[in-house]
C-alpha cells in the first residue's frame, strides 16, 4: 500500500482548496533561482514573468494570480530562462493525468506497482497533476530525474499519463487559479508533503538494480542508505549529459564561437543531446538560443540544422520506435564515442581532451578506464591494508578467525565473539561454519 494513503480517508487527503502561494512554497522552499510564471494577461495576451530568489513581492504577485484564468510555473529553478542548459534545481518530479480525476484510482495503480504516494495533487481542471517534492537537486542530477519522470510515467499510462509531459523545463498550472476550457479552479490535496532526496526515490521507483525489482513494500520514506544504488548509476540520459556539456566546453574554447565549416554538426549534435531531455516544442527554442550564442548561422540555417532532431523527438514523443538491427528502438538519434570524437576532431586541440568526459577517441577511453580500475585497486589495498586470500578471509584478518574458531570451540556465542573482537556477526558465521579446531583444554586452579 502507498505509505501515505492509510492515513487518509478518500475525500479527505489533507488541504483543499488552496492557493498560489501554498502551492509555490511547497515547490520552491529555500528557493535557489528563478521560477517562470505565465499568466494570461487581461486583454486575452501572454505575459511571463521571472520570480527570483528572495524577491519580496513575489507573495503579492501569487496573490494576484487568485481566481484568475490559465497560470502556470515551473516546478525547477532556473539561471534566468527555461532552457535545459541553464537548469539550476530540480525540485519536483510530476505525471500530468489527462483526463482522469480519480484520486483513489491512481493510488490504487501505484500501490499495485509498489510505487510511492505523491506528495500531493493538483486537480488540473481536466485531470490531475502529481507531485513527488524533491529535496532542492542540482543540475548534474538531471539523467536520474528523467529516469524516475518514465517510470512513474509507465506506470502510469493507463490513467492517461502525458508521455510528452516529462521535461525538466515544463510549465504546470497553478493551484488557485481557473482552467478557461471549463471554468474549474485548481484545488490542491496534500497528503503528506514529503520532501524525498532523489537517491531514496529513484531507489522506491527505479528499483535497487536499477532495474524495476523493488523492495516488497514501500521504505521508511526517510531511511538513510549507506552506499549508492545501482538505480541512480548510468544510463542513456547521463551519456548524452556529458555530451552535450562537453560541445558547451567545446564552444568555450572557441571563445563561443564555433569555427566555419563545423557550426552545423555542432549545432546538429547539441540538438540529438537535448533531444533526450526537452520536449520537441521547447528543441527549436534551444537551438535558436544556442545557434545566436555560439555560431554565426543565421536563422535559417539553425532551423534547418533543428529539422532532423525535431522529427525524431516528436516520433519519441508520440511512442513511434525504429527497426534497427532488428530490435525496435527510440527514433532519437544515438552516435558512438568514436563517431562523435571524428566529426569534431578537427577543433578539438590535445590540451582540451583533457576537459572532455564524452566526446573523446575510444583509445583515450581506454586509458582513463585503466587509470580507475588502478585507482579502485589502489583504495582497495589503502581500505583493507591487505590481499584477499581467496579462503573467505583476507590475510589480515586470519589471526581474527583462528581467535573466533578457538572460541566458538570453547562455547562462545557468536555474538560474544563478534563484541570482542569487533567483526561482525556474520563475518563470525562465516569463519566458523564447519570448524574443527580443537580449542586447548582449560583446567581450573588446582584441578
Amino acid at each position: 500500500m502507498c505509505a501515505s494513503r492509510a492515513r487518509h480517508v478518500f475525500g479527505q487527503y489533507g488541504l483543499d482548496l488552496w492557493g498560489p502561494n501554498e502551492h509555490y512554497d511547497l515547490l520552491h522552499r529555500e528557493q535557489r533561482g528563478a521560477v517562470i510564471l505565465w499568466e494570461r494577461a487581461i486583454l486575452g495576451g501572454k505575459r511571463w514573468i521571472k520570480l527570483k530568489p528572495n524577491d519580496p513581492r513575489i507573495p503579492e504577485m501569487l496573490r494576484a494570480q487568485e481566481g484568475q484564468n490559465d497560470a502556470y510555473i515551473t516546478p525547477n529553478e532556473f539561471d534566468g530562462w527555461r532552457l535545459v542548459r541553464l537548469l539550476r534545481s530540480l525540485r519536483a518530479c510530476y505525471v500530468d493525468l489527462d483526463g482522469c480525476t480519480d484520486i483513489e484510482a491512481v493510488l490504487d495503480a501505484l500501490s499495485a506497482r509498489q510505487l510511492p504516494c505523491p506528495s500531493f495533487i493538483l486537480l488540473s481542471g481536466r485531470g490531475l497533476h502529481l507531485y513527488w517534492l524533491l529535496e532542492a537537486v542540482p543540475a548534474q542530477a538531471l539523467p536520474v530525474w528523467q529516469r524516475i519522470q518514465d517510470a512513474l510515467i509507465a506506470a502510469l499510462v493507463d490513467l492517461g499519463a502525458d508521455s510528452a509531459a516529462k521535461d525538466c523545463t515544463r510549465l504546470l498550472r497553478l493551484a488557485g487559479t481557473r482552467n478557461s476550457k471549463n471554468a474549474v479552479e485548481i484545488v490542491g490535496h496534500i497528503f503528506d508533503g514529503h520532501r524525498w532526496s532523489l537517491r531514496q526515490l529513484a531507489f522506491e521507483v527505479l528499483g535497487r538494480d536499477g532495474k524495476g525489482r523493488r523492495p516488497a513494500e514501500v521504505r521508511d520514506l526517510r531511511a538513510k542508505r549507506k552506499g549508492p544504488d545501482r538505480a541512480i548509476q548510468g544510463s542513456i540520459y547521463a551519456r548524452w549529459l556529458l555530451v552535450f556539456q562537453d560541445l558547451i566546453r567545446i564552444s568555450e574554447h572557441h571563445r563561443h564561437d564555433i569555427p566555419e565549416g563545423h557550426r552545423d554538426k555542432w549545432l546538429f549534435l547539441c540538438g540529438a543531446a537535448l533531444s533526450w531531455f526537452t520536449h520537441p516544442q521547447g528543441i527549436a527554442a534551444e537551438i535558436a538560443s544556442l545557434g545566436r550564442l555560439h555560431t554565426g548561422l543565421d536563422p535559417q540555417e539553425i532551423l534547418s540544422t533543428t529539422k532532423p532532431n525535431l522529427e525524431r523527438a516528436i516520433d519519441a514523443a508520440a511512442g513511434k520506435k525504429l527497426t534497427w538491427n532488428g530490435q525496435e528502438v527510440d527514433p532519437r538519434y544515438r552516435f558512438k564515442r568514436q563517431t562523435l570524437y571524428d566529426w569534431l576532431a578537427p577543433i578539438l586541440p590535445e590540451d582540451l581532451l583533457p576537459q572532455l568526459r564524452a566526446i573523446i577517441p575510444d583509445n583515450l577511453a581506454r586509458k582513463r578506464e585503466d587509470l580507475r580500475q588502478k585507482a579502485r585497486n589502489r583504495a582497495a589495498e589503502g581500505r583493507y591494508g591487505d590481499n584477499y586470500t581467496k579462503a573467505g578471509v583476507r590475510a589480515g584478518n586470519l589471526e581474527k578467525r583462528a581467535q573466533a574458531q578457538a572460541m566458538s570451540a570453547l562455547g562462545r556465542s557468536y555474538r560474544q565473539i563478534a563484541a570482542e573482537l569487533g567483526v561482525s556477526e556474520a563475518s563470525i558465521r562465516r569463519w566458523c561454519r564447519g570448524c574443527d579446531v580443537i580449542a586447548p583444554l582449560v583446567y581450573p586452579p588446582g584441578g
